[in-house]
């Protein structure tokens, strides 16, 4: 795998900075995070601009999609990008929505993005279950956790073959190792900023070997989960290798939320920081899917099989 950006992906990240530093950033998420819902313009932005269908081009194909999902994390983006541009496309052929949630009839519980979303796709056991808007019931939840969340009940709709649930597991797995590397990064880089900025004993926090061998230890787990949610698009999701990198982001996520929280000291626990922003999101995600146990699972079932 060549870890360099070639030309296409170098312009295509470039476009994705202008269109997310107009249309994305914590303003933004502040904004939305009083409604309650979805950017729907900035959905429709990043499908004008065609990098919301890049899964099957030639010259994009899932590792950009994955890329675009990591940036779109990042930015604290509230689109979710990770289902419309790497779960769906395995099983829904033509045309997508923008908004599309992903759930496991496995595991109750909210559902991201489930008020907004025309499209639920939901794994039952071995088979995905396709529900178009009016196919399910949803009733929003208040959450403090960074995404619109909704309970889904009723569900019906289209059940597809044996194998296609499995299909949707491994790239829901490969979509929140990215989501859990962009928002890291961005909760990572917050925290460094900060402690560049704050003096104790006349010296910059940051410039203390003590908080500098932690924040390695979580540049150190960003970076893992990127690198492995990146092979794993690359690759085509195999299911050792998406279970391994959501096992990965997993653990970057609780780390990653616990340090940056302690090393931002009393500001970090209060809705006035950005850090919440995607400190909580971490929360979100690490528990999608089934969570670790889960993922460990599909790693060992894989590694069986």
């Amino acid at each position: 795998m060549d870890m360099t950006f070639d030309d296409t992906q170098t312009a295509i990240k470039d476009s994705c900075d202008r269109l997310f530093g107009r249309m994305a950033g914590p303003a933004r998420a502040r904004a939305l995070g009083h409604v309650g819902g979805a950017d729907l313009a900035l959905a429709e932005a990043l499908e004008e601009a065609g990098f919301l269908d890049l899964f099957a081009e030639e010259d994009a194909g899932p590792l950009v999609a994955a890329l675009i999902t990591e940036w779109a994390a990042k930015a604290a983006a509230l689109v979710p990008v990770g289902a419309r541009t790497l779960v769906a496309p395995t099983v829904i052929a033509g045309a997508l929505p923008q908004i599309i949630a992903v759930c496991d009839a496995a595991h109750a519980g909210p559902v991201r993005y489930a008020a907004q979303a025309d499209v639920v796709i939901q794994i039952d056991g071995d088979a995905a279950v396709i529900a178009q808007r009016g196919d399910f019931t949803v009733e929003p939840v208040a959450s403090i956790f960074g995404y619109p969340m909704a309970r889904i009940s009723g569900l019906t709709g289209v059940r597809l073959g044996a194998g296609s649930g499995e299909a949707v597991r491994r790239w829901w797995q490969v979509a929140l190792a990215a989501e859990i590397a962009g928002t890291a990064r961005a909760a990572l880089d917050q925290t460094i900023a900060y402690l560049q900025q704050r003096v104790q004993f006349g010296r910059q926090i940051a410039s203390f070997q003590a908080v500098q061998h932690r924040l390695v230890d979580c540049h150190v787990s960003v970076e893992s989960t990127a690198w492995a949610a990146r092979e794993a698009a690359a690759r085509g999701a195999p299911a050792a290798l998406a279970a391994g990198a959501a096992i990965t982001a997993v653990e970057c996520a609780q780390r990653v939320f616990d340090e940056t929280h302690q090393l931002s000291g009393a500001i970090g626990f209060t809705t006035e920081y950005d850090l919440y922003l995607w400190s909580m999101r971490l929360q979100t995600l690490r528990q999608e899917c089934g969570g670790i146990r889960a993922h460990a699972s599909a790693l060992v079932a894989s590694a069986w099989t």
